[in-house]
C-alpha cells in the first residue's frame, strides 16, 4: 500500500469527511444497518456495502477500490457510517468506551461535536504548507473549456498544458509522468451518418450499391502514473487514459494515443484536488462550468452567449489562410483547401453541425446531395 505524505493525506481524508458530513445532513445519503459489522449507505443513485472487520474498513464503492484503499484512506461512505454510529453512541448516553474507539477518531468527534476543525499541524517547510494551501484553493473557473460531446451537448476540461503548467508551479518540477502500460487499441465498424436537414435527424450514408457505408472506429486506452514529491515523502497515483479515433491511417491512431496519453496525465492529477479540475467530475458541477467565460460551444450558440435565429439557409463562414490550414476529416484525409467548393461544403457542414467535422469526404458528398434534393 502506498502512503500519502501526512498532510496531505489528512486533506484528503477531511475533504471525504465533508462530504460525508454534508451529504448526512442534507438527506441525499441514509445509512441502515446490515449486520452488526456491515451497513448499506444509499443516495439517490447508487447504494453501496460498508463493512468492518477487526479495524479493518471496506467498501465497494469505486473511490474506495480504486484509490482510498491503496492510499490508507476511507471513502465517504464509510465515514458517514462512522458518523452515524457515533451519533448513536452518543444518544444513547451509554458512554462505552471499546465502542467510541471502533467507530471513532478524534478529529471525528470533532466533527459530530460541530467544534471548529483545528488545522493540520504546521510542518517544517514552510513551503510545503504553501503548497497545500495552494491545492485547497476553489478551482478557477476561467481555466475551463468546453468540448462536444457525442450526443451529450458539451462537457468541462481542462488543457493538458493548463495541468502541465498548474504542476510545474505548485511542485516546482518536483514530480514525474510514467507510462506503465503499453496502448491498447480497440477498433470495430461503425456506420457512416450524416444529418437529414428535411428528418431533422442522422440518417445512414448509403453507398451506390444500396448498402450502409462503414468507417472504421476504435478508442485507445494506456496506463499511466505521476509521483509528486512532498514533504521528504511520495506520492503516487495511476490511472487510464482513453481517446476514441475514426479511421484506419497511421495518423489517426497517432492522435488517438497521444490524446489517450493527455487524458491519463489529467486524470492522474486530478486526485490531488480542486486545482486540477476534481470537481469537474461533479454533474451539478458539470453542467456550468465554463460556460460563464464564453468557452462553450453547445448547440444554439454562437460562441459568445448569445442565441442565433436559424434563417433556413446553412450559413458559409469565411476562413482565412490560418483557419484553413491543417483541415482534415474525421478519417484523417487533409481537405483540399485550394478547392473552393471543397473548402465552402466543409466549412458550411461545420456550421449546420455545431463545429463537427465531416466523417470523410464521402460523407461530406452525400450531405450536399440532400441539401440539394438528390436521391
Amino acid at each position: 500500500m502506498i502512503t500519502a505524505p501526512p498532510t496531505l493525506e489528512n486533506q484528503l481524508q477531511h475533504e471525504r469527511m465533508a462530504r460525508a458530513q454534508a451529504a448526512l445532513m442534507s438527506g441525499d445519503m441514509q445509512v441502515m444497518v446490515l449486520t452488526d459489522c456491515t451497513w448499506m449507505v444509499a443516495s439517490k443513485s447508487n447504494h453501496y456495502i460498508v463493512s468492518l472487520d477487526d479495524d479493518a474498513w471496506a467498501c465497494t464503492c469505486p473511490d474506495f477500490t480504486g484509490r482510498c484503499q491503496h492510499f490508507g484512506l476511507r471513502c465517504k461512505h464509510i465515514e458517514a457510517v462512522r458518523m452515524v454510529e457515533i451519533q448513536k453512541i452518543a444518544e444513547s448516553g451509554l458512554g462505552n468506551q471499546n465502542m467510541k474507539t471502533k467507530f471513532s477518531t478524534t478529529h471525528m468527534e470533532e466533527h459530530m461535536n460541530k467544534a471548529i476543525s483545528k488545522p493540520d499541524p504546521p510542518t517544517s517547510d514552510p513551503v510545503i504548507e504553501q503548497i497545500l494551501w495552494k491545492l485547497r484553493q476553489p478551482l478557477d473557473m476561467n481555466r475551463v473549456k468546453r468540448r462536444q460531446a457525442g450526443g451529450q451537448g458539451t462537457v468541462p476540461y481542462l488543457e493538458g498544458y493548463d495541468v502541465i503548467e498548474v504542476a510545474n508551479d505548485l511542485f516546482t518540477f518536483r514530480w514525474s509522468f510514467d507510462l506503465v502500460s503499453e496502448p491498447h487499441i480497440m477498433r470495430w465498424d461503425k456506420t457512416v451518418t450524416f444529418y437529414d436537414q428535411r428528418l431533422k435527424k442522422k440518417v445512414p450514408v448509403l453507398g451506390e450499391d444500396g448498402k450502409v457505408n462503414t468507417e472504421v472506429a476504435g478508442v485507445a486506452y494506456i496506463t499511466g502514473r505521476i509521483i509528486v514529491e512532498l514533504d521528504g515523502k511520495t506520492y503516487s497515483h495511476a490511472d487510464a487514459g482513453r481517446c476514441t479515433f475514426n479511421g484506419d491511417t497511421p495518423e489517426a491512431l497517432d492522435v488517438a494515443i497521444a490524446g489517450a496519453v493527455t487524458d491519463c496525465l489529467k486524470r492522474c492529477f486530478r486526485q490531488l484536488g480542486e486545482q486540477f479540475g476534481n470537481s469537474l467530475y461533479d454533474k451539478e458541477i458539470a453542467r456550468t462550468a465554463g460556460l460563464e467565460n464564453g468557452a462553450s460551444n453547445s448547440h444554439g450558440s454562437n460562441g459568445n452567449g448569445r442565441s442565433e435565429k436559424s434563417s433556413g439557409q446553412v450559413a458559409t463562414p469565411v476562413a482565412s489562410v490560418s483557419q484553413t490550414e491543417g483541415l482534415q476529416y474525421r478519417d484523417g484525409i487533409t481537405v483540399d483547401t485550394t478547392n473552393a467548393a471543397e473548402l465552402e461544403a466543409f466549412n458550411a457542414f461545420k456550421s449546420a453541425h455545431h463545429e463537427d467535422f465531416p466523417a470523410s469526404r464521402e460523407t461530406l458528398r452525400a450531405w450536399v446531395a440532400s441539401l440539394n434534393g438528390k436521391k
